[in-house]
C-alpha cells in the first residue's frame, strides 16, 4: 500500500471514472473466478486422473484461474496506488481521506453514485 493520500472533493470527483471503470472489471473478474472454482470443483468429482484429457482440462482450468486472481489483485493494487482504499467489491464501495475543518475525514463513494 502507498502513502495516505489526501484527496479535495473535486480530486476525488475526477478519479471517479477510472474508478468506475476499475470497479466494473474488479466485479466482472471476481464472476469469472468464481465460475472457474465450480468448474474447478466439477472436474475434481467427475475427472478420471488416468486419463490424460481429464488431467490437461483441469491443469487448464486451475491455470485460467491462477491467472484470473492475479489480475483481480492487480486491479486492487491500481485502486490502492491511486491512495483510495476498497472496502467492499460487492458493494462497489471505496474510501478516500480528505480535509474537513482541519480534521481528517473518510469520504465514502459507491459504484453508481456521482
Amino acid at each position: 500500500m502507498n502513502d495516505v493520500r489526501v484527496f479535495t472533493l473535486d480530486e476525488a470527483n475526477q478519479l471517479l471514472p477510472l474508478l468506475t471503470q476499475l470497479l466494473a472489471e474488479l466485479q466482472k473478474k471476481r464472476e469469472a473466478i468464481t465460475i472457474l472454482e465450480t468448474q474447478i470443483d466439477a472436474l475434481e468429482l467427475i475427472s478420471d486422473p488416468a486419463a490424460k484429457h481429464s488431467v490437461d482440462e483441469m491443469n487448464r482450468a486451475v491455470e485460467k484461474h491462477h491467472q484470473s486472481v492475479t489480475e483481480f489483485y492487480a486491479i486492487v493494487e491500481s485502486i490502492h496506488q491511486n491512495g483510495c482504499f476498497l472496502k467492499d467489491v460487492d458493494l462497489g464501495l471505496i474510501d478516500f481521506f480528505g480535509m474537513v475543518g482541519g480534521r481528517v475525514v473518510c469520504l465514502c463513494w459507491r459504484l453508481g453514485e456521482n
